[in-house]
């Protein structure tokens, strides 16, 4: 019987997704249990990944995958006049 206060967490993933994922984490000496409860500790604690944090994860590879879709910079202060108009 389980106690109360604890969950049992089932749910499947792509074979191929988790070796990958397992492989990393076990090659830096962990396991894959303890690995996500530290990271949902760490979404808890530091309350990301939110919203925000994702919307501009997005949107760095967005302009990875089409930087000619905007405008580039070699000279700072023409970056800094652009910015602050």
């Amino acid at each position: 019987m389980a106690k109360a206060d604890l969950v049992t967490c089932s749910f499947s993933i792509n074979r191929d997704l988790y070796n990958q994922y397992k492989s990393i984490i076990v090659r830096n000496g962990g396991n894959v249990k303890g690995d996500l409860i530290r990271y949902m500790q760490n979404v808890i604690a530091q309350d990301i990944p939110n919203k925000e944090t994702i919307e501009a994860m997005d949107e760095v590879k967005m302009m990875k995958a089409h930087p000619e879709n905007y405008k580039g910079y070699t000279d700072i202060d023409a970056m800094m006049e652009d910015l602050l108009k």
